[in-house]
């Protein structure tokens, strides 16, 4: 309601007027009487106004507008609620009730920040007062350590800056990932039987939905991104699926982007693959990188809930350039992909798979584009298979053949599947290099029997 400001120029007590009189509004529809925020649906009311600007009802029946104006009335949505001023004076001392306990709430949490700090003066005497609460009250040191990742991971979501992740890390923020440490990718080839159909899968989603670049969501962009992996996921048998999700909550659209994560025998990730529109080279990349390394850690957290403890790959895309990375939970190490033709030192190394677009290339380079780029991701499948066959294996040393809910299956079973994924990779990426030297039809015998391989490891896992 109004104040006493403005009320100057007004007569203390207003005179109630003829009931057939009418007054002029203004052109705005606003109401300056009493200074009262009203709006032009109220001025139909018989009214006068207070000392405090507040509305009085008058005695008798308002005059009836013949000539009603539609265009005067709010649109739908901009209606106040209605309120009387008891309503307002019980929700003014719920906000004033609500404010005061939540400074009272904090006054606490500083004192006993304050008490404690005035008592714990170096690390050995943090040590003794956890181990003093944790006996005393029964805690969880694990549980208690994921919530503090947990809250620190929801606070950092919203304000997400390379600078904040790259010391979280171990990096320098202002290298620009140019410090972190590398990981060869190689090419696991794909037999030519194979690959056709995932030629066919881009070209159906291409006649569908047309060139990656026409679409301007990252959904759209997903749709076509899908056709380079979905053939090579289903060769693992459900022991690795997809699941599409956003695994930091965010209101901003541009923090959470859309994100595939590849999960290992249902339960640990081991691959994100995170889309965007557009990766660029400067901040946005940056920033994109921070949230990527954020959407690690909070998979990995999930993975150590589950008693897993893997590197995790983490593929940045925005459906033409393609740039890899691992998080490595165990020493909080951060690290980049880098495409070599060769395992042999000096071979040529790329930061960044790019796609040409497929509107200006022809069939042939684009072809030629889309193999290292399937071949990869086929690598880093198989990568990350590995990765969650051990922590599988450690898991299994831990609980035995079960821990009452579920059957891990004995020790040397998982080595003996370990041992033919381990076979089956070496002999993917033998073929590709093979291939790359130019000598297709040996390589694609060699392909032959790391698919024979992978199988049979199916077959030997498939009960876990």
């Amino acid at each position: 309601m109004g104040d006493h400001r403005h009320h100057e120029g007004h007569s203390e007590k207003h005179i109630q007027p003829p009931q057939g009189q009418n007054f002029p509004e203004p052109s705005n529809g606003e109401c300056k009487i009493g200074g009262g925020h009203h709006y032009p649906h109220h001025h139909h009311h018989h009214h006068t106004h207070g000392n405090e600007g507040e509305a009085i009802q008058g005695t008798g029946l308002p005059p009836i507008n013949t000539a009603l104006d539609i265009h005067r009335l709010p649109l739908r949505g901009h209606t106040p609620p209605l309120t009387d001023k008891s309503q307002r004076h019980h929700h003014h001392h719920q906000q004033q009730h609500h404010q005061h306990r939540h400074q009272h709430h904090d006054r606490d949490h500083d004192h006993q920040h304050d008490f404690l700090d005035d008592r714990i003066h170096n690390r050995k005497g943090a040590e003794s007062a956890i181990i003093h609460l944790t006996k005393k009250h029964g805690l969880d040191l694990d549980g208690v350590r994921a919530k503090a990742l947990e809250k620190d991971l929801e606070h950092i979501a919203t304000s997400l800056s390379y600078s904040m992740m790259a010391e979280r890390v171990h990096l320098d923020p202002h290298a620009m990932v140019g410090d972190a440490p590398t990981f060869q990718v190689h090419r696991a080839r794909i037999r030519s039987l194979d690959f056709r159909q995932i030629i066919q899968d881009f070209e159906i989603l291409g006649n569908q939905y047309g060139p990656p670049a026409d679409h301007l969501t990252e959904a759209g962009r997903s749709r076509y991104i899908s056709a380079a992996f979905n053939h090579i996921v289903s060769w693992f048998r459900l022991m690795i699926y997809n699941r599409p999700e956003n695994f930091i909550a965010s209101d901003s659209p541009k923090k959470n982007g859309l994100r595939n994560y590849f999960k290992c025998f249902g339960g640990c990730t081991i691959l994100v693959l995170d889309i965007r529109l557009n990766l660029g080279i400067g901040k946005d990349r940056l920033n994109y990188i921070a949230q990527l390394i954020a959407e690690l850690e909070s998979c990995n957290l999930g993975n150590e809930k589950q008693g897993f403890s893997v590197p995790i790959v983490g593929i940045l895309c925005d459906g033409s350039s393609f740039e890899y990375f691992s998080y490595d939970g165990y020493s909080k190490s951060f690290s980049r992909g880098l495409l070599v033709a060769k395992s042999t030192p000096g071979s040529t190394a790329i930061a960044r798979v790019t796609l040409p677009p497929i509107t200006q290339a022809t069939g042939v380079e684009y072809i030629r584009a889309l193999r290292p780029l399937c071949e990869s991701f086929y690598f880093l499948l198989l990568k990350g298979f590995l990765a969650g066959l051990e922590a599988y294996i450690r898991r299994a040393r831990d609980y035995g053949a079960g821990d009452g809910t579920r059957n891990y299956g004995s020790e040397a079973e998982w080595e003996l599947a370990l041992a033919k994924a381990v076979f089956a990779r070496n002999k993917s990426v033998e073929a590709g290099e093979t291939a790359i030297e130019g000598n297709v039809q040996a390589a694609e015998k060699i392909a032959e029997e790391a698919r024979m391989l992978l199988e049979e490891r199916y077959v030997g896992a498939q009960r876990f």
